[in-house]
């Protein structure tokens, strides 16, 4: 996510286990790729640019075994204009990642609609909730960082509520 729109989604089919393969392969050199490459600067959240100057954004993910492994570092590395490796980032900080908070909103929105039955469903589900996020939600949820990223300055890594 940008301040500006959204990456595709990427569903992991049921028992797949996200090795570094897995995550290069299919999330990193597909979804993500994909999405960076995005060219219009208007229309949906979901179809335009992710930044007006593509060469100012910083990736970050958490720190699951599929991201940290050695693999997916060496092709962020690679193949990103800017990222946070992993001694970068602060461990058990979701309040430091606005995608948990967007993560947090799409639920609600899901939490709404009649209660899935299957996982198609529920896959759809989660696909409009994505698409009905305003571009005003990502923009506040970005501009929130720097005074989240002070409090936690402040604090000296201690906890801090979102």
């Amino acid at each position: 996510m940008s301040f500006r729109a959204v990456s595709e989604l990427h569903f992991i089919p049921k028992g797949q286990t996200i090795t570094a393969e897995y995550y290069v392969n299919e999330i990193l050199n597909g979804s993500l790729m994909s999405s960076l490459l995005r060219q219009p600067e208007q229309g949906s959240i979901l179809t335009r640019k992710l930044l007006p100057d593509m060469s100012q954004y910083i990736f970050q993910q958490d720190g699951a075994l599929g991201h940290t492994a050695k693999r997916a570092q060496e092709w962020c590395n690679t193949n990103l204009v800017e990222f946070w490796h992993k001694s970068q980032w602060p461990g058990n900080s979701p309040h430091l990642n606005p995608i948990e908070n967007l993560w947090s909103i799409v639920n609600q929105e899901i939490e709404l609609m009649d209660t899935p039955t299957n996982i198609s469903m529920l896959e759809k589900h989660i696909k409009q909730a994505w698409s009905q996020i305003s571009p005003e939600t990502l923009e506040n949820l970005v501009s929130g960082m720097p005074k989240r990223m002070k409090l936690c300055i402040k604090q000296k890594g201690g906890y801090i509520g979102k």
